[in-house]
């Protein structure tokens, strides 16, 4: 299999940057031994784009997202939010810009348990001051939105996974963000509750979301912008999707390094 060059300059042109890492390092060092997480990432994500990160178990996938989220800090490099460098800010300053313009959904949902669906989805707009009638009246228009409206006083243990996963999303558009990062968002899901979970993400992405997705679910990657592999703390390649045949893969054409031009774990790419 050949693939061709992903071109940046040219794929870049028009767009607008909405993520910008840029030489971004993470180490971890527990006694002598020291891990390299992070090896240096260079990429920028541009508004509206959907991207889909894939990478084996330990690839860095986790900690990158945790650095365009503001989760935690780079050893080295920076990563700028709309030109914006997270580093530069204060504890309060980055606690607004999460709050403000970066959306998680996690997989394994993260819902506080004692809370309902709706005290869950309007506990971010209560951090960002929004008045309560407000914060009730946007929790119920984002609940109906992901299909649950008449399960908004349902705590989650009497709600499905499919449908936390569903409150969760509600709850990470609650200040309406531009950036919306979700983490293996089908992994835990049957199979219908991931195709309303696909369904949703994809109309948030038309709308405008940008969306960035760790994930080897082939039909989020068939919708997606461009999918990013990551293998050992590295950016391994770049492919835009149209360029790229997606194919359900067997048990015996996985490779776990992501190297080869199957996708890792029950998905595969290779390009026409």
């Amino acid at each position: 299999m050949t693939e061709s060059p992903f071109n940046a300059a040219e794929y870049a042109v028009g767009k607008h940057i909405l993520v910008r890492a840029q030489g971004v390092k993470k180490t971890y060092q527990r006694g002598a031994e020291i891990t390299h997480a992070l090896k240096g990432i260079d990429l920028e994500l541009f508004r509206g784009e959907y991207i889909c990160v894939m990478g084996p178990s330990g690839s860095g996938k986790s900690t990158f997202f945790n650095m365009v989220g503001g989760l935690d800090s780079p050893t080295a490099g920076r990563v700028f939010i709309d030109e914006v460098d997270m580093a530069q800010l204060n504890a309060q300053e980055l606690a607004f810009l999460r709050c403000r313009k970066i959306g998680y959904v996690f997989q394994s949902y993260n819902l506080n348990s004692v809370m309902t669906a709706l005290e869950n989805v309007t506990l971010p707009m209560t951090f960002a001051g929004m008045h309560a009638d407000e914060a009730r009246e946007r929790g119920m228009k984002l609940l109906g939105m992901v299909g649950l409206g008449d399960r908004w006083n349902h705590r989650p243990k009497q709600m499905s996974g499919g449908q936390q996963q569903r409150t969760a999303i509600a709850r990470a558009l609650a200040n309406a963000p531009s950036l919306l990062l979700c983490d293996e968002p089908t992994a835990n899901l049957d199979f219908a509750s991931g195709k309303e979970v696909h369904r949703i993400l994809r109309e948030l992405n038309e709308a405008g979301t940008t969306i960035i997705c760790a994930t080897h679910d082939h039909e989020m990657l068939a919708v997606s912008s461009r999918m990013v592999w990551i293998s050992g703390g590295e950016i391994e390649r770049i492919a835009v999707t149209r360029d790229v045949q997606i194919v359900k893969a067997s048990l015996g054409d996985v490779d776990d390094s992501g190297a080869t031009a199957n996708v890792p774990q029950q998905t595969g790419a290779s390009h026409a």
